[in-house]
């Protein structure tokens, strides 16, 4: 029968590019300490004291909030952390969405931050659809969320931005770049992107080497609250199309996805960097 790798027990999930069983308490401290191993490797938090988090509701930025907070709680005391949620006006879905960001932050005790995007701008994420924008619409939302959520985290006067984007969501989008031959986005894609411009906050990803179902994983053990339901916009989106390639793939290679990671990031990266050099942002 299989047991825990690490104590013996009664196995509660699967870590199958690792091949091994963990049961929840063991899985728990596994996934913190890979966490918590990224942002120290990375240098994520240093000198940081107050950390924004971009929470939209789903399993990953729900896994990521959680872990900061418990980071922020036994490893980091001096930080702070505060949500914040920007209600896209997608009808059936935003408000789901932010009902579960409010209240995993009542449970949490940490302050949030709603942006009503319809209120606050005048338009919705669906509107985009009748615009020349609306060809790609997931494309669209990303770049207004970005925007926003430098603003927000900006006003908050936050020094970093977490997002909860993970292995599967880089390895996506690197994917995607290199098939592209996009070589001055793909130098953009690392765990962290410092800025030295006084209006850009420092952006993290400290899940980036956790898979989307450790997170949900996560999410469960701790029994929080998700919403489940993928976006309603992004139904038949080449973005998704791809995941289930790249899973695909994962099936016949385990640790695939860990493998392109890296050499993205060890092997390839120093090369592209040291070949492009970055305009200089105007302040």
């Amino acid at each position: 029968m299989t047991r825990c790798r690490f104590c013996g027990g009664s196995p509660a999930y699967v870590i199958e590019h690792a091949g091994m069983s963990l049961c929840k308490d063991c899985f728990i401290k596994y996934y913190e300490k890979k966490v918590y191993k990224t942002i120290l490797k990375h240098g994520m938090l240093k000198d940081a004291d107050k950390v924004a988090v971009a929470v939209s509701g789903g399993k990953d930025s729900v896994a990521l909030l959680k872990v900061l907070h418990r980071m922020a709680s036994e490893r980091f005391p001096s930080i702070s952390l505060v949500a914040v949620h920007i209600n896209l006006g997608i009808p059936g879905y935003s408000d789901r969405c932010q009902a579960v960001v409010e209240d995993v932050c009542r449970s949490l005790g940490v302050n949030y931050l709603i942006y009503d995007l319809g209120r606050e701008e005048g338009y919705t994420i669906p509107d985009l659809r009748s615009t020349a924008l609306g060809r790609r619409i997931c494309g669209a939302c990303g770049t207004v969320k970005r925007y926003l959520m430098n603003k927000l985290a900006y006003e908050v006067e936050a020094d970093r931005l977490a997002t909860g984007h993970n292995l599967d969501d880089t390895v996506e989008l690197l994917l995607e770049f290199y098939l592209r031959g996009s070589v001055e986005e793909i130098i953009r894609v690392k765990p962290v992107a410092w800025s030295n411009h006084p209006k850009l906050v420092t952006k993290i990803k400290p899940l980036i080497e956790l898979t989307e179902r450790e997170n949900l994983y996560y999410v469960m053990a701790q029994g929080l609250p998700i919403l489940e339901t993928e976006c309603p916009l992004a139904k038949g989106s080449r973005m998704l199309r791809r995941k289930k390639l790249i899973d695909m793939i994962e099936r016949e290679i385990p640790g695939f996805k860990h493998t392109f990671y890296k050499s993205h990031l060890k092997r390839l990266l120093p090369k592209l960097e040291q070949a492009v050099e970055e305009p200089e942002l105007a302040e």
